[in-house]
């Protein structure tokens, strides 16, 4: 073994070479730029044991790696995919197509304006209920003294399932006209 090229090689090109001498080794170096790197070469030992370097190693890679294959079809699927892009459009097929691609998308937006509707509903409902059971435990007999309920009656539960049927009522309608329906909460 050469102990000088180890030494050199373990320095490197030169600086200023050792872009080109990779380029070199893969042939898209210009040609006047490789006709002066071959000549720096024949008196720089450190640049041509790069070389000689890129070269094994190139010549390691090409062995050692798997190639890759084509499969059978490559070709025929290939000339049927360019067949299938050089076709020119049938323009009727084209709005048939962005018409019930259209329709789909109207009647997606119909359903989430049903489901939008019932929605703000119940928020309303849980709103207004929330309110009430707040304002019956702060304040204990208002349903009495606005005369929503009968004095000394447990009617409070019945009126709050009441109001429930009331809002549940007021989804279900608008839920079947989405467009007419007032929006809340959710929005």
């Amino acid at each position: 073994m050469n102990h000088s090229n180890d030494y050199t090689l373990a320095l490197g090109p030169c600086v200023d070479q050792e872009f080109d001498l990779v380029e070199l080794a893969d042939g898209s170096l210009e040609p006047g730029r490789a006709l002066r790197l071959r000549q720096h070469m024949e008196h720089c030992v450190r640049c041509r044991n790069y070389a000689a370097a890129i070269g094994r190693l190139d010549a390691s890679l090409a062995t050692g790696l798997p190639r890759p294959q084509l499969s059978p079809d490559f070709d025929a699927r290939l000339q049927a995919r360019i067949a299938e892009l050089r076709r020119v459009p049938d323009r009727a097929a084209a709005i048939a197509a962005a018409e019930r691609e259209h329709a789909e998308m109207l009647q997606a937006l119909r359903r989430a304006l049903n489901w939008r509707a019932v929605l703000n509903a119940a928020a309303l409902g849980s709103v207004v209920g929330g309110t009430l059971v707040g304002l019956e435990s702060f304040a204990p007999g208002l349903l009495e003294s606005l005369g929503l309920v009968r004095p000394g009656s447990n009617a409070t539960a019945t009126f709050f399932i009441t109001l429930a049927a009331v809002f549940a009522a007021y989804g279900l309608y608008f839920a079947r006209r989405p467009a007419s329906a007032p929006t809340l909460l959710v929005g």
